[in-house]
């Protein structure tokens, strides 16, 4: 009974299991769930909007019996927390299959309902905080507002017919892949450039944050894979997805491969130095090519398949490459622009003689940011670079040989790629999963190290939820609290036997559970990690670790460990790395995974990198205690 913490975001978990028993008994509730009336036919999101209401009426119960002013704290602040994670994902539905029909305007009929909503709860749960009393009028507006906005007199019904009638059933919907213009027409928030000649000269105001020395294996990454294939041979170095199941490939096996690829590549008219763009979604495959591109000294060009026609044929004609290998998310005409494409399915191979062995400063991979400015060239990173981040990670987070880390997201982005990099360099697999299905996959492959970004973690979030919303009622209690043991243990508080208890009672069985009961590492990179979920994870015993970086520092340049995390520190500098704010704030990174410059732009190398310092573009501070603060 006293696994309630103050300060928690509980809520949803006592009434997901609440209102699955209203649901059952048949109880009349303060807001009862009608099929005829609110279903969408979505299952999705008639699954969200049951948890709505079930947020309701928990919180309902809780204001009519008089529970403790903490247990109603922790409800609204779930049901903030919930509301702002259900219409993030259904706006970002709506404007998906929007796009796959070629009508992107959907969402925006929702989005100012959404924002009147979000706002009274936010109103409901700052009253609450500062002592004012709550009246029931302010749930009743609550409880109209979801009948109005779901029931089939207004949008969401609309739009369920609309999806069922216009949308191809063979459309599917990957979450948290919003488009870069969703705000499209939206006043742009971009800064001002920058000076393009005169004093490039840096500044620096406080401490310089310098990591550890860093000892960065020599030559290209070609040779540096030969050497591990060498030293771990039939170990796995990755695990991939068949019909079958998942199976096992060997350091050796992968080495092989690419080698043959290499000298096919080579037969069919591509020589060192020339640039091969690679557009296919993640798989062992493009690991393939990647490692024949290091190995033959071909720079690769990653092209993201989400990028729309004009962004791809942008990169094609920027980058010049002399071949293209899909798995038919090219673009037609950026095929064309290239003239030679081979399917990834079908990659020619040959018998190996003689490969050449690239410098460790020739530039191994052009890199495109994908929240980057369209115009801007692509980063250039050598050998070195690469070579570099791998090796920092693996300083950072040390790992034995033997484990298993996941690849979910885009390996044409760098911070993957590098992640990839990191695992082999200890003698780790690669588990190519589906992106699709996160959640389910992560039961199979049972990882050692996650490799992910916030909606990622979003996403386990939700399916946690559903999960504990199943549990019996004392293991529901004991749930409830797990984002205040998290924060407890953030701030370096001790929980003590009640958070043993609920370890035992619920958080051990829900991380075996979901396979991630074998974790040592949770990474979270591309953007920070939002406050509550690092709070709900580390409660878990699932202990998140931001990574900063940027693709101009090939993917990394801080680690915010969970065993030291700090909300406003960017973290601790990796090996060979230095941190610092300039005189007019920016925050700097300096060290080997700098990259060599932005492909066909010198005055925009010269505005980004000078004096070895990359300025990031995020404003910072320099903290005598925390280092590097970051804006928000």
């Amino acid at each position: 009974m006293g696994f309630q913490s103050p300060g928690t975001a509980s809520g949803a978990f006592c009434v997901l299991s609440e209102f699955t028993a209203m649901q059952t008994d048949g109880e009349a509730g303060f807001a009862e769930w009608d099929d005829e009336r609110y279903s969408t036919q979505i299952e999705r999101f008639d699954r969200q909007h049951r948890r709505l209401f079930g947020l309701l009426n928990d919180l309902h119960t809780a204001m009519e019996e008089g529970h403790s002013e903490e247990e109603v704290g922790d409800i609204l602040r779930e049901l903030e927390r919930y509301t702002e994670y259900h219409f993030g994902d259904e706006e970002e539905f709506m404007q998906d299959c929007g796009y796959a029909i070629d009508c992107a305007n959907c969402f925006y009929d929702h989005r100012e309902m959404h924002r009147e909503f979000a706002e009274k709860v936010s109103e409901l749960r700052e009253r609450h905080e500062n002592g004012d009393y709550v009246t029931m009028e302010v749930l009743l507006f609550a409880r109209d507002w979801l009948d109005s906005h779901i029931a089939a007199v207004d949008e969401d019904q609309n739009y369920g017919e609309y999806f069922r009638e216009e949308v191809d059933e063979d459309y599917e919907y990957s979450p948290g892949n919003l488009r870069s213009d969703r705000d499209a027409g939206a006043e742009s928030d971009a800064e001002p450039d920058r000076p393009t000649d005169g004093d490039f000269e840096v500044e620096v105001a406080g401490r310089v944050q310098t990591g550890d020395t860093l000892s960065v294996p020599q030559g290209s990454v070609g040779s540096w894979f030969g050497e591990l294939a060498d030293r771990y041979g039939d170990r796995p170095a990755a695990v991939v997805h068949t019909r079958d199941g998942f199976v096992e490939r060997s350091f050796t096996d992968l080495y092989e491969r690419a080698r043959a690829v290499a000298a096919g590549l080579l037969e069919t008219g591509v020589r060192s130095g020339d640039r091969v763009a690679v557009c296919a979604n993640s798989r062992y495959e493009w690991s393939v090519v990647d490692l024949a591109c290091h190995l033959l000294g071909v720079v690769s060009v990653p092209v993201y398949p989400s990028f729309d026609a004009d962004q791809q044929r942008r990169i094609v004609e920027q980058t010049g490459p002399e071949l293209a290998v899909s798995d038919g998310s090219l673009d037609g005409a950026a095929e064309d622009a290239v003239g030679t494409a081979v399917p990834l399915e079908k990659l020619p191979t040959a018998g190996v003689a003689g490969l050449p062995d690239p410098d460790p400063a020739d530039v191994a991979t052009v890199v495109f940011d994908v929240t980057g400015p369209g115009d801007r060239g692509g980063c250039a990173l050598t050998h070195r670079n690469l070579l570099a981040a791998a090796t920092a990670l693996q300083a950072g987070l040390p790992l034995g040989p033997g484990a298993t880390g996941t690849c979910f997201l885009p390996l044409a982005h760098i911070y993957q790629r590098v992640a990839t990099y990191y695992l082999w360099a200890g003698g780790n697999a690669v588990a190519y999963v589906n992106g699709t299905d996160p959640v389910g996959e992560l039961r199979s492959v049972r990882p050692d190290v996650v490799v992910g970004v916030p909606q990622l973690y979003q996403q386990l979030y939700g399916a946690l939820q559903d999960r504990i919303g199943e549990l019996g009622w004392m293991k529901r209690k004991a749930a409830g609290s797990v984002a205040g043991y998290g924060e407890a243990m953030v701030e370096g508080e001790r929980t003590g036997l009640q958070y043993a208890a609920a370890e035992r009672l619920a958080y051990r069985p829900l991380r075996e559970e979901f396979g991630l009961d074998e974790l040592d590492y949770a990474l979270s990179g591309v953007e920070r990690v939002d406050e509550h979920l690092l709070h709900f994870f580390r409660g878990l015993g699932v202990p998140v670790c931001d990574v900063y970086g940027a693709v101009e520092t090939t993917g990394v340049g801080a680690l915010n460990h969970a065993d030291s995390f700090d909300r406003e520190a960017v973290g601790d500098p990796m090996s060979g790395t230095e941190l610092a704010v300039s005189q007019d704030g920016e925050v700097l990174v300096r060290g080997p995974t700098v990259m060599a410059r932005y492909t066909g732009d010198e005055v925009a190398t010269r505005r980004a990198v000078r004096d070895g310092w990359y300025h990031t573009g995020d404003d910072g501070r320099s903290d005598p205690e925390l280092g590097v603060v970051i804006g928000e």
